[in-house]
């Protein structure tokens, strides 16, 4: 060291004010070579590495615009043309359909979103989904060898051998066992909202009694008799709710620039997110341990049989309790929203209701309700208005071709479904409007356009929602109690434009504007005896 550095410490050469030689030499065994001192080899080291980095940006950038590039035919913004870091941006401030509907309008059904991404506005576009895997984006943000559904896996026979595990609840019989369950919390959260509406002045926020109730549900068909959760009792003290939510947030918004949400994985997360995992890992335990267990089978109960690992199952718990407890709610939240808002519908809805079952305490199929044309017309319009999802696919070997256009191999590809929903082409009239009818058998007149297959709130092809007759079961069953027992008020200076204007979409769901409502018993129901006699 002593001679690299002309017989002197680092810290002696930096002291030194002596600044004239730039080189010493030093004998190497093959002559005197050139060396420099210790303070200009650390400046020039940074000087070189700061002239690498960013002439490698200018040329990436350039790269990116230039018309050697594999997108250049397709137009869009320059700044998104250069890095995927505008689209992050813009999702995480929830403004992503609002921009890609600008973006759209001007530049037609293909847009380049980011140095190697398109954003397609086009019914044909529902094609990439049964033809095109995932992209990175849905890589688990790890590199612990990690397996669990939603997220990418390295080869398609690890994803369909876990999706097959999951279709055990999901069957028939499977989610026939779920009935009871069902059944049971969503009279709890009847109660629950009546509890916290008198303690609250009269009001109650909607929303919030619905993630407590979807989670609490979650709870029960993953874990069974180790659900700990019961946030319809106890509130949501460890912040679960907002941690399932800035994880959803975080991975939609940094998973198109895959290196980012590298790096945004270094940060410290906070402790909520600390909170929620732990709570899944520890009810995972708790279910491995578990003897006495309520007769139905949970998820564990498939995945446990088939072997899979603790590491995993805890991973799985987490992306069942993500996906199952997340947009329910919100849905349901939308659906009482539309249906105050627009009396009429809530009418007919009840009046549907009404008709076919005479006791709104008695029993209530799901076959049945599934063939009520009103009910599910209000769902499937809740559905249609609010389907926000960006789902990038990877265009395979040898490239694609969609309405004439020519897209090369490795590009990332999108339907943009909320363009898609609210395009006259595909939903006419008032595209933009609440109109259930538009649903039913006579639509909304004899030049009504509904195109159902273009509806992507559950995506298509092998990477659907696993979950979705679940989710429509629980939201056929819930809505139709609540239409039968209450009605619905907003609170007083409740806003509707200014609700709607504040919803923030980024996978998840955030409501700036608190949707507090009054629900009023109708008279002569009382359930209290039958909720005690189910508990």
């Amino acid at each position: 060291m002593s001679t690299l550095f002309n017989g002197r410490s680092p810290a002696s050469c930096l002291a030194s004010s002596s600044s004239a030689e730039h080189w010493n030499t030093r004998d190497v065994g093959h002559g005197q070579l050139p060396v420099l001192r210790w303070g200009y080899h650390r400046n020039t080291t940074f000087f070189t590495a700061s002239a690498y980095f960013i002439s490698l940006a200018c040329t990436t950038i350039l790269y990116r615009l230039s018309p050697w590039h594999p997108l250049a035919s397709y137009p869009g913004p320059l700044l998104w043309r250069m890095s995927s870091m505008r689209l992050s941006y813009d999702t995480f401030c929830g403004r992503r359909s609002r921009t890609l509907h600008q973006f759209h309008a001007k530049y037609g059904p293909f847009v380049r979103i980011g140095p190697n991404i398109l954003s397609i506005n086009s019914p044909s576009g529902a094609s990439i989904y049964t033809a095109m895997e995932k992209s990175d984006s849905y890589r688990f943000p790890s590199n612990d060898g990690v397996v669990a559904m939603f997220f990418k896996q390295d080869t398609k026979d690890l994803h369909r051998e876990r999706k097959r595990i999951w279709n055990g609840l999901f069957s028939p019989s499977g989610l026939a066992q779920l009935v009871p369950s069902l059944e049971q919390r969503t009279w709890e959260l009847l109660q629950c909202l009546e509890r916290r509406q008198s303690g609250n002045g009269g009001w109650v926020d909607i929303p919030e009694a619905f993630y407590h109730w979807s989670h609490d549900l979650t709870g029960d068909i993953v874990f069974s008799g180790c659900n700990e959760l019961e946030l319809m009792n106890n509130g949501d003290p460890h912040g679960i709710i907002n941690a399932g939510k800035m994880a959803n947030a975080v991975h939609e918004s940094f998973g198109q620039s895959p290196w980012l949400l590298e790096l945004v994985r270094c940060i410290p997360i906070g402790r909520e997110v600390h909170g929620f995992v732990g709570l899944a890992a520890e009810m995972t335990r708790n279910r491995l341990k578990a003897v006495d267990l309520p007769p139905f089978r949970d998820l564990m109960s498939y995945l446990i049989e088939a072997g899979v690992q603790t590491k995993d199952l805890e991973r799985d718990a987490i992306v069942a309790i993500l996906g199952a407890s997340d947009n329910t709610p919100v849905m349901l939240a939308l659906a009482c929203y539309y249906l105050t808002a627009e009396p009429r519908c809530f009418r007919k809805l009840r009046k549907e209701l009404e008709q076919v079952f005479a006791d709104p305490l008695g029993p209530m199929p799901l076959n049945t309700l599934s063939k009520l044309p009103v009910l599910n017309g209000v769902i499937e319009e809740v559905l249609r208005l609010n389907s926000p999802y960006f789902m990038p696919r990877v265009v395979p070997p040898g490239g694609t071709h969609l309405d004439g256009h020519y897209i090369p191999e490795n590009t990332i590809v999108a339907l943009a479904p909320h363009l898609q929903h609210t395009d006259p082409e595909n939903f006419f009239p008032e595209p933009l409007s609440f109109r259930p009818e538009r649903w039913m058998p006579q639509g909304l007149g004899p030049y009504t356009r509904t195109n159902k297959s273009v509806l992507a709130s559950f995506s298509f092809g092998p990477h659907a929602c696993i979950g979705k007759t679940l989710a429509y079961h629980e939201m056929r069953y819930v809505l139709s109690r609540m239409a039968l027992i209450y009605d619905m008020e907003f609170a007083p200076g409740f806003d509707c434009r200014a609700f709607r204007s504040g919803i923030v979409n980024m996978r998840t769901t955030y409501m700036k504007t608190p949707l507090r409502m009054k629900l009023i018993r109708r008279p002569g129901i009382e359930f209290e005896a039958l909720l005690e006699k189910l508990s």
